[in-house]
């Protein structure tokens, strides 16, 4: 039987041998893009742990006073690490600063300030001032929504800070919860970071996120810190930290000891915000690396139509391409479910497998739509 197969793909002629051609080259495409760059995550080799080097912490806050009380202490109270904590209060209504000032008195490793007069993009804003006011050379941007912080997390990051580096990458997640926003959310800022980290190992680099994202003091100051860029939407550091970012001055730290996760509540605006942040983020890149993605996104577009179109023209051979579409579902399948595991997610693994189908089409059209909407905003602004 698999001669007769053979025999019947050998056969081919006219436009049904391009037609198996064409997607011979897309499956091509898709399986080394799955082995080279999310797979590759997990044959990556492990940074050296260096000695610690001292960092700081920087929280921007605005009305979390419940959460300062819950969350502070545990990150204050962590022995056997060098490190300072800055928290920059952004015009809070509630006791936010009357926390801080009864936790300052605690501990003299907690600095705080404030920005005095509301502001837009005002937590750039409160980003400066605590860039300005850390003692140390490394910027840790955390959440104030990580419960539980552990002495691993920062000795983790702390230790991988070493010389001629000057980014580190950690994950950070959000809690699972109920709701098929946060399932959504989940799903994709966890794409999101193996896609940015694939990018990095192929010489590629950049980040989707700024939260527990280690980088050099000096080189925010060297760029002109937010800048011109302070005007941008939905992104913050991660707009500065893509300008300086290398393959070979970043240590990537995909484990669960050093990964975060957040317990904020997540509503459908806040997986459309994540959406559109990317699409910013991504709008900003070098042209390699916007081709890249371009690239990537055209192929997963083009795969699965292409797939039903030679499924239903080059029916006789539907057991062929139905075994290397099997291969690759299996191989996609394995490597998912290691990360997953590596970063500790849970329950998220089969929707993911079906998210990332989808996925693509969605996000064609909430671009064109997220640009469309855009352009009509510039327009009335100048008129």
């Amino acid at each position: 039987m698999i001669q007769q197969y053979l025999d019947t793909l050998l056969g081919l002629q006219g436009y049904k041998l391009a037609l198996a051609m064409v997607f011979a080259g897309f499956f091509l495409i898709r399986i080394l893009y799955l082995f080279f760059f999310t797979g590759r995550i997990l044959f990556r080799k492990k940074p050296v742990t260096a000695q610690p080097v001292p960092l700081s912490v920087i929280f921007t806050v605005r009305n979390e006073e419940e959460r300062l009380r819950n969350n502070l202490p545990p990150i204050l109270s962590i022995n056997g690490v060098e490190f300072e904590v800055i928290v920059v209060d952004d015009v809070s209504q509630d006791n936010t600063l009357q926390v801080l000032g009864m936790m300052r008195e605690r501990s003299d490793r907690l600095k705080f300030s404030m920005l005095h007069q509301e502001t837009r993009y005002s937590v750039k804003m409160a980003q400066n001032i605590a860039i300005k006011a850390s003692g140390y050379d490394w910027i840790l941007q955390a959440p104030i929504t990580y419960e539980g912080a552990t002495a691993d997390w920062i000795s983790g990051i702390s230790g991988a800070l070493a010389e001629g580096k000057n980014v580190v990458i950690a994950y950070s997640g959000v809690v699972p919860g109920s709701g098929g926003a946060r399932l959504f959310y989940r799903i994709e800022n966890f794409l999101l970071f193996t896609k940015s980290v694939g990018f990095i190992l192929n010489g590629l680099p950049f980040v989707y996120a700024e939260e527990n994202v280690a980088f050099e003091k000096k080189k925010y100051f060297e760029i002109g810190g937010h800048g011109l860029k302070i005007n941008e939407p939905f992104v913050n550091l991660e707009l500065l930290i893509n300008y300086f970012i290398s393959k070979k001055n970043t240590s990537i730290l995909f484990q669960s000891s050093t990964a975060i996760k957040k317990t904020e509540p997540v509503r459908w605006h806040d997986y459309f915000d994540l959406l559109k942040k990317s699409i910013r983020i991504e709008k900003h890149l070098s042209v390699s690396r916007k081709s890249m993605l371009a690239f990537d996104e055209i192929t997963q577009l083009l795969y699965l139509p292409f797939l039903v179109v030679v499924s239903i023209l080059l029916f006789n051979l539907w057991p062929f391409f139905g075994a290397l579409i099997f291969i690759q579902l299996i191989a996609r399948m394995v490597i998912i479910k290691m990360l997953l595991n590596r970063l500790n997610e849970r329950k998220i693994f089969i929707p993911s497998l079906i998210y990332d189908l989808a996925i693509p089409y969605f996000k064609f059209f909430h671009r064109w739509f997220f640009n469309q909407k855009g352009q009509k905003q510039k327009w009335k602004i100048k008129v």
